[in-house]
């Protein structure tokens, strides 16, 4: 009885999975076709169909930088727990990183940690270098951006704005302290979780160089986030504000990591469409550069996890061997 049991858990979470994946992919496409149903269809292809070059090729440029910074700022918390070489953990991330662009971005953080064993970084510490650089990201987008974003496209008073982004902070930083202060007495109790909060508590102690240097690579990520947006949407022949698309380009980054569609398939593409026309763009010409971004993004993502994966294939051949 107890062995049907077991034979049958790994079937129901298979089950799961798949049902959570139909989830997702049909969201995906429930705003997909909202988006298009939303715009003048004939009006958008004109304006995909024939892309500005040089802002284009800016846009492939300063995607590669972004995703580059986003490597070296987790690998500069990483770098604690073993001396990775920079170039080997860059292979790492991209090939991560163009899973996690394909499939749920899960699965590339899983495909990341599985890497980072390879080079001796345990479990515990490698998922707590990867929740504190998704905290860092998060608080970025979050409390430095998106107050700006808000007071762009909505009517609400500035004032009020800074007011309740400086409370939010307040409250962020006390949850911060509580967690730190009791964490070690709530965790200890597992062992797991224990070696987990040793190695993230090391950010506030042994490490905190490290996450300085984060927070400042985190912040020009953001930068070079919202220049990539720029670019893309000049490809699509529009002239964006440039201080407005920072702000929005780094907000829309907070919608890849709500896990109700795939990658943020849809999601990302029809909160651009809105924000953007809150501030008077475009709505074909707006969806055409998230197009080039979207569709630059898979092609990426796909020659990145061909090239990686072929190189990784190629293995030596044992001397003597057939």
């Amino acid at each position: 009885m107890n062995d049907k049991v077991d034979c049958d858990q790994p079937a129901v979470s298979t089950e799961k999975k798949i049902l959570w994946f139909v989830f997702r992919l049909s969201v995906s496409v429930a705003l997909v076709v909202w988006i298009f149903k939303s715009v003048d269809v004939g009006a958008f292809t004109q304006a995909a169909i024939s892309p500005r070059v040089i802002p284009m090729i800016a846009m492939v440029v300063f995607s590669l930088f972004f995703v580059f910074l986003g490597g070296m700022k987790l690998w500069v918390l990483m770098r604690g727990f073993s001396p990775i070489p920079l170039k080997r953990f860059m292979a790492y991330f991209f090939f991560a990183g163009s899973v996690g662009s394909l499939v749920p971005a899960i699965i590339g953080d899983f495909t990341l940690i599985g890497l980072a064993k390879r080079s001796q970084i345990p479990i515990h510490q490698s998922v707590s270098a990867l929740l504190m650089d998704r905290f860092i990201t998060i608080i970025v987008a979050v409390f430095i951006f998106t107050p700006f974003t808000i007071a762009l496209v909505s009517s609400v008073s500035p004032l009020y704005i800074i007011l309740l982004t400086s409370a939010s902070v307040l409250l962020s930083g006390g949850l911060v302290w509580i967690v730190y202060k009791f964490a070690p007495s709530a965790l200890g109790k597992v062992a797991v979780m224990k070696n987990f909060w040793v190695a993230f508590s090391l950010y506030f102690t042994t490490y905190r160089k490290d996450l300085s240097i984060n927070m400042i690579v985190c912040g020009l990520r953001g930068i070079v986030s919202g220049l990539t947006l720029i670019f893309a949407l000049m490809a699509a022949d529009l002239n964006p504000p440039v201080f407005a698309t920072l702000c929005i380009s780094n907000s829309l980054s907070i919608i890849t990591h709500i896990p109700v569609s795939l990658s943020g398939l849809g999601f990302f593409e029809g909160s651009g469409l809105l924000l953007f026309e809150a501030i008077g763009m475009n709505r074909e010409k707006v969806l055409a550069g998230l197009f080039y971004h979207r569709l630059y993004i898979i092609i990426w993502a796909a020659l990145t996890a061909l090239v990686l994966t072929r190189s990784a294939s190629r293995k030596p051949r044992p001397e003597g061997g057939v």
